[in-house]
């Protein structure tokens, strides 16, 4: 079959650049070509008849307007290339380009576009920053954690990386990876300590004024920063370490970004049978000089710098008594300013009872206001048993339990409640009860109140206002029915309590540790530390969550098999064990704890536990009243 004649037209330049749909080219009696309409104003093709035209060079014309392009054979394939747009291109530099791209095809047998994209995605590999590296980082770790690989912390982390890279005294975001050199990251190293120490809230104003001072005081070691900075105490070692951390985390997590984007790109140029354009992670440089810390150079901050503290009865060579005397601070505290600080009293003792770390208790849901769901796994929990050998619906177990869903170590894991902290827990429901009925009534004052206003006045301010107290009061009886530990201010967007710093800086003044410190996980330390007397290595770890589920079940599927091997029982008595041990170093605290009706738990003589004074008010500066936690 004879193939089909090709047409070819003769344009200038203008002709081309006014080519629609709408026209199309042809050939008049005169043997000119001129445009006439186009029937049915669809797409056409035509060959260029222009003197020089390469061969298979021509015109495609669509909705968007006219391209140039130029037909030719990869191999046994035939292909079209699109050359770019007759309003851009001229015709002879189209011609240009139209036999470059033949020409390539003769020599390589491959297809330019082919050939284009892969340099093109060579080039972009190569002009990638770190920004956009970590961006991909963080975009992966979000995908983690929506399958429940990856906790929200750690895609915060990398998310405040980020911002710490993007300051303007750091400035190493937008810089390509290729155009990174061992100087410039390790200047860096130094500009993000820098940058966090200035914004630490564990360093005296007075110190970061004298760091700043000093110019590259990263460069002092500790005798310097004593001899030149005149530091002493506690402050030498948090000047020593200031923002190391923060270089630690955040380096940190641009050499995974960055090696992950090593692997992508990698993996790209073995689809695109082409080398690499990333090959090394400039950001090893780092450990290769020895920046980030060891475990042993960690261990020695830690105790210079007094970072860990757990609290116990003989501290010092003085034999300070900072455990007793803190669990005696907290008893005290708990019904001073009309009872507001015993949410927070509560939930420091429990997390000490228990070993908690601080997200995990705050969250703490009561068991009958959980959904079937929420029970399977989902939320974190805590059951009252109604008798001791009441078992729970969930766990099948016996006495009364505390679950908590999402541990750091990434697993689940169910605790007993022993006595001690089952009688802080009836102290927590008392105070429920008390709320719900105080609250119920308020919200029916409130709208009784919210009924009179609006037949009493139009005025839309007054209407809110009244309506306002009911809504507050129905959003705290919300959170008083579903959290042990509720939230009292509205603007708590979890609606549970979550900050103890102020709670804690009281109980340091009363305790006397404001130099040595005091933070909620020193109480989960208090924990392991009493619990490692007491317990084999196996139970420890049982008690303090060190060990990871199986991964091939729910949650609740994996505690209640784990338990379901008779250590149950066993965990309840070292649960016991550990918690008596921690109360008794306090008798006066014991004696307030126990049931006075418990004979199973005697008084305990508290003529060498003396009384600790806790003032109502202290002078701070200027004389300020005692605050309280409200999150």
């Amino acid at each position: 079959m004879p193939s089909a004649k090709v047409v070819q037209y003769r344009l200038s330049q203008a002709l081309l650049r006014a080519l629609t749909v709408d026209q199309r080219p042809t050939v008049n009696a005169e043997g000119k070509t001129v445009l006439e309409e186009n029937p049915g104003k669809r797409p056409y093709r035509f060959s260029d008849g222009s003197q020089g035209a390469p061969p298979g060079f021509g015109f495609y014309v669509g909705p968007t307007g006219a391209f140039y392009e130029v037909r030719s054979r990869v191999g046994k394939k035939a292909v079209r290339l699109s050359l770019g747009s007759v309003q851009e291109l001229s015709l002879a530099k189209a011609h240009e380009k139209a036999a470059a791209q033949r020409s390539f095809i003769r020599s390589t047998g491959e297809d330019p576009r082919l050939a284009l994209r892969s340099a093109e995605a060579a080039q972009a590999a190569r002009g990638l920053t770190v920004s956009q590296a970590l961006q991909g980082y963080i975009r992966f770790l979000e995908e983690q954690q929506g399958r429940g690989k990856t906790k929200a912390a750690g895609v915060k982390g990398a998310q405040d990386s980020l911002a710490r890279l993007s300051r303007p005294e750091v400035g190493l975001a937008d810089l390509a990876i290729t155009a990174l050199t061992d100087d410039l990251l390790k200047r860096a190293w130094n500009q993000v300590r820098h940058s966090a120490m200035l914004r630490s809230n564990r360093l005296p104003a007075d110190v970061k004024a004298k760091l700043e001072k000093a110019g590259e005081w990263w460069r002092l070691d500790r005798a310097a920063l004593v001899s030149k900075l005149r530091l002493t105490g506690k402050n030498v070692e948090l000047a020593f370490a200031a923002g190391m951390a923060a270089a630690e985390h955040t380096l940190s997590d641009a050499s995974r970004a960055v090696e992950r984007a090593i692997r992508q790109e990698r993996k790209a140029a073995v689809g695109a049978l082409r080398q690499p354009a990333l090959l090394h992670n400039p950001f090893t440089v780092l450990a290769d000089e020895g920046l980030h810390r060891s475990t042993r150079e960690l261990r020695k901050h830690y105790e210079a710098a007094r970072v860990r503290n757990p609290l116990g009865v003989d501290d010092s060579a003085t034999g300070q008594q900072s455990l007793p005397t803190v669990l005696k601070s907290l008893v005290a505290r708990r019904d001073m300013q009309q009872g507001q600080n015993a949410t927070a009293v509560d939930y420091i003792l429990l997390s000490l009872l228990w070993g908690t770390r601080r997200s995990e208790s705050a969250r703490l849901c009561w068991y009958a206001s959980c959904s079937p769901e929420e029970l399977d796994g989902l939320a974190s929990w805590v059951w009252l048993a109604p008798t001791p050998e009441a078992k729970n619906p969930t766990t099948g177990l016996r006495g009364s339990q505390v679950f908590l869903h999402d541990t750091k170590a990434g697993e689940a894991q169910l605790l007993p409640v022993a006595y001690f902290a089952e009688r802080v827990l009836r102290w927590r429901m008392e105070a429920r009860k008390q709320g719900e009925q105080v609250l119920t009534e308020a919200i029916e004052t409130g709208r009784r109140e919210v009924k009179q206003v609006r037949e009493r006045t139009r005025d839309i301010v007054l209407r809110a206002k009244a309506q306002a107290i009911v809504d507050r009061a129905e959003w705290r009886l919300e959170q008083t029915q579903r959290w042990v530990f509720p939230a009292r201010n509205p603007k708590a967007v979890e609606g549970h309590y979550v900050d103890s710093k102020s709670i804690l800086a009281t109980i340091k003044a009363d305790a006397d540790l404001t130099d040595v410190g005091l933070t909620m996980h020193d109480f989960r330390r208090t924990l392991g530390r009493f619990a490692a007397k007491l317990l084999s290595g196996h139970m420890v770890s049982q008690l303090l969550r060190h060990h990871a589920t199986s991964g091939n079940d729910t949650a609740m599927a994996d505690v209640t098999q784990r338990y379901a091997q008779g250590e149950w029982p066993d965990l309840c008595v070292a649960m016991a064990k550990v918690e008596e041990a921690l109360i008794a170093t306090s008798p006066a605290v014991w004696n307030i704890l126990r049931d006075p009706g418990d004979v199973a738990r005697p008084r305990m003589d508290e003529r060498n536990d003396p009384p600790l004074n806790v003032p109502k008010y202290r002078s701070r500066g200027a004389s300020e009243r005692d605050q309280t936690d409200e999150s």
